[in-house]
């Protein structure tokens, strides 16, 4: 059996009105790392101005993880390129080992559509340390991480071109990367992820594979409930996928995950049972535990927990049995 995510007795762990520097209705998809100096976890939050009806990032840091201790007065990241236009949206942080950076996948939004930028940095807390190199992906696309290893000498990625999870490698990162790749994980009818998946989290590493949360949304007809699922790709061959979470790990139930009425930053004719998501960005190894950070029906961010250990035990029993799904 595996063990069940349980939800912080603290969430939301942040909410539109923590935001000092603008009036926002939504603090949401947060990307999530251990800062390697300080030992606290930052997060870079999506927040939507409700003036501007935009997007940008900001800065908030935890010593404990479940507690925000300190949300920056200004946005760590800000719409300041024409890719951005329209949105700083969704990131994740991946530290690369062998480089000794902090690789930020998020989506810049603008006139050309959603598509897949990167900064990397050697200070997650000095935001004027942030070196941009724009679009990375021809075309729309969204939902992009890194591992935090090379593997055979090429950073592996993962992204969604709509809608399904693809693999790409790259010799460096400031090339223009492939916008096809291998499929991984895609929609599957009549299940959870009917509609689209994505990638959640960056992949960690285990003794079971490369581990990491990802994304399933049903159709709009069915709701259009985004939900968590977990993914175990091979530690040498990610190319390979070893599980699928068959049914959800974390599916909205909270109060703070379903929203019924209307917000400024969802068209609710998408959410015809009001918006129902669980969207996980975030996850880092506290102590014993496994955190998984994720937005909250697009209005706050949740976090919770697992034991490490009795999650990679209980996975690699459902493997053993035979107990994963398809992944296409």
């Amino acid at each position: 059996m595996i063990p069940p995510l349980v939800r912080f007795a603290t969430n939301p762990i942040v909410k539109p009105s923590q935001i000092n520097f603008v009036r926002a209705s939504g603090t949401f998809n947060p990307a999530a790392a251990i800062d390697r100096a300080s030992g606290r976890v930052v997060f870079l939050v999506r927040v939507f101005e409700e003036e501007t009806k935009r997007s940008c990032l900001a800065l908030a840091l935890s010593s404990d993880g479940e507690r925000i201790d300190e949300i920056r007065d200004k946005p760590a990241i800000t719409r300041d390129a024409s890719y951005e236009e329209w949105g700083v949206e969704d990131a994740r942080i991946t530290y690369l080992e062998q480089d000794q950076l902090y690789a930020i996948t998020y989506t810049g939004y603008s006139p050309a559509g959603p598509r897949v930028c990167l900064i990397t940095t050697d200070d997650l807390l000095k935001p004027e340390r942030y070196q941009r190199h724009g679009p990375r992906i021809t075309g729309e696309n969204k939902n992009c991480v890194i591992l935090p290893q090379k593997i055979g000498g090429t950073y592996v990625i993962l992204h969604r071109p709509m809608p399904r999870i693809e693999l790409i490698r790259v010799s460096a990162l400031e090339e223009l990367w492939p916008a096809e790749g291998v499929p991984l994980v895609g929609p599957r009818p009549g299940t959870w992820r009917s509609s689209r998946v994505g990638s959640g989290a960056p992949p960690i590493a285990t003794d079971i594979g490369w581990l990491f949360p990802f994304h399933g949304a049903t159709s709009i007809e069915e709701g259009n409930v985004y939900s968590m699922g977990w993914c175990v790709l091979d530690s040498a061959n990610p190319e390979k996928v070893i599980y699928v979470s068959g049914a959800p790990a974390l599916a909205p139930e909270a109060p703070y995950e379903i929203q019924q009425q209307p917000i400024p930053q969802v068209d609710m004719a998408n959410f015809i049972n009001g918006v129902r998501v669980v969207f996980p960005e975030g996850l880092v190894e506290l102590g014993d535990d496994l955190l998984v950070y994720y937005g909250a029906a697009d209005v706050s961010v949740g976090g919770a927990r697992v034991n490490k250990g009795a999650l990679i035990a209980g996975i690699k029993n459902e493997i053993a049995l035979g107990h994963t799904a398809s992944p296409l």
